[in-house]
């Protein structure tokens, strides 16, 4: 069992650096953004949407309190595609990370 537990704390630990670097890039994206450099994502977005997200994700991670497999996805990631038509075929470096966020969050345990 020790073994399981080791790697699910590994696991755990790879997913927290995922996330932060998440949220270094959004940081970086929504400088830009505040000084003109137009990019797939939107102030709006990275601010109201996808920071808060990803922040609260990493709070439920640091306290161990991540929900049932079921509820776990990023609102961020399907808007990116559905909702404000982030492009698929040729995705930015912030949709990839989202989207392996994402699954990996999905698939956690």
């Amino acid at each position: 069992m020790r073994f399981a537990d080791d790697w699910l704390c590994i696991k755990m630990n790879r997913f927290r650096d995922k996330v932060l670097k998440a949220i270094k890039m959004c940081n970086i994206e929504l400088k830009s953004r505040k000084n003109g450099v137009l990019g797939e994502s939107t102030e709006e977005q990275l601010e109201n949407t996808i920071l808060p997200e990803l922040e609260m994700l990493l709070e439920k991670i640091n306290n161990n309190q991540l929900p049932e497999t079921e509820q776990r996805y990023l609102n961020s990631f399907a808007n990116a595609f559905t909702v404000w038509g982030w492009n698929m075929q040729e995705p930015t470096e912030l949709f990839v990370l989202l989207m392996e966020v994402n699954n990996e969050y999905k698939n956690l345990s």
